[in-house]
């Protein structure tokens, strides 16, 4: 018997993307049943968002391999419904996303968005990403070389911590040169400002794309995730599904309610 019986795997790059493959090789490495429901195109940049206003349709591309014409959090819904009503799978992998998912990244993507879609159904979940220097050079190496050993390394903590929902993100470096596996925190500043680069239809209308500036470079603290991959090291951040912030709640909360009078109606 495997650690994991069953499997699913999910991403945001969409079924035909190379590291959908890579997962399910991971997958299979580790489960006796392997089960992939993926998006039918590129969800990139659609956090945890599920599709409310159209209908989710289902096409099958192989034994027990099909794609989803929705976010991946509506594959990972979609799939407890139809194919695990009954019995949930052991773990989600999510990935492998082509491009790490670090820092302020990490609330937009669709990668961790799936781990997270399952952690609120109570279902262990791993977001798996490979950095990257230029995107055309396609390498899984260190994701090849040290996903399992990731996966079985956090797996193994369940027991004190009670559930497994990770962000994992493989640094792109010579496999010799990785040291280990690093707790990380998820920390903000990359971002520095959103930017609109501008483009014109067939007809003349303008339309615009939306990117970042970005920078890690003034990130430095030992435990952040971008420092982590800077120094050979493979990232792992826990990861949880609430937006509380409870630190800020328990200093509000002592203060007791605050009694609020209506609002004058403007003239």
């Amino acid at each position: 018997m495997t650690a994991f019986p069953r499997i699913l795997v999910t991403n945001d790059d969409g079924i035909d993307a190379p590291g959908l493959v890579e997962a399910e090789r991971i997958a299979a490495a580790l489960a006796d049943e392997v089960w992939t429901i993926a998006p039918l195109g590129d969800q990139s940049g659609v956090g945890q968002g599920i599709s409310m206003h159209q209908p989710l349709r289902l096409s099958r591309y192989g034994e027990r391999r099909y794609a989803v014409s929705g976010t991946p959090a509506d594959c990972v819904m979609y799939a407890m419904a139809e194919f695990f009503a009954d019995e949930p799978p052991d773990l989600v992998l999510s990935g492998v996303n082509w491009g790490a998912n670090l820092s302020d990244s990490v609330m937009y993507s669709g990668t961790v968005g799936a781990v997270l879609a399952a952690n609120h159904l109570g279902i262990d979940a791993i977001a798996l990403s490979q950095a990257f220097h230029a995107r055309s050079a396609v390498d899984f190496a260190v994701t090849r070389a040290f996903a399992v050993p990731a996966i079985e390394t956090l797996a193994a903590r369940r027991s004190a911590d009670g559930s497994c929902c990770w962000n994992v993100n493989f640094p792109m470096q010579a496999v010799e040169s990785v040291r280990g596996l690093r707790f990380t925190r998820q920390v903000g500043g990359a971002i520095r400002a959103p930017q609109l680069i501008a483009g014109a239809d067939g007809r003349g209308l303008a339309y615009h794309w939306l990117s970042f500036e970005r920078d890690t470079g003034a990130i430095s603290a030992a435990d952040a995730d971008v420092v982590a991959l800077r120094d050979h090291w493979v990232s792992a951040m826990p990861l949880h599904g609430t937006r509380c912030d409870e630190a800020l709640f328990q200093r509000a909360s002592a203060e007791g309610e605050h009694r609020l009078q209506p609002a004058a109606e403007s003239a």
